[in-house]
């Protein structure tokens, strides 16, 4: 897959996902960066592993409910913003 469209999509997701949590300051810019390193199934299955409070980490796994609900288990979903053999 094209680095250009992975980090389009990296990024288009990061800002969604920062502005459904409704982050700012330093817990924006972490998911922000995590994200553009990762991807987006990485944070939603690894957030944990990130220095946010428990009220950010509370707001995360209810969004992860909500995606399984409609689109699956979260390991098996393509957010399309990985690159090829990966």
């Amino acid at each position: 897959m094209n680095q250009d469209r992975v980090e389009r999509i990296r990024e288009s997701g990061s800002d969604t996902i920062i502005w459904i949590l409704g982050l700012e300051g330093e817990s924006k810019e972490k998911v922000k960066d995590y994200i553009m390193e990762q991807g987006i199934k990485s944070f939603l299955l690894h957030h944990v592993s990130i220095e946010l409070g428990p009220e950010i980490h509370d707001k995360v796994n209810v969004l992860k409910r909500v995606i399984q609900t409609f689109d699956g288990d979260i390991e098996a979903i393509n957010f399309g913003d990985m690159y090829e053999g990966c």
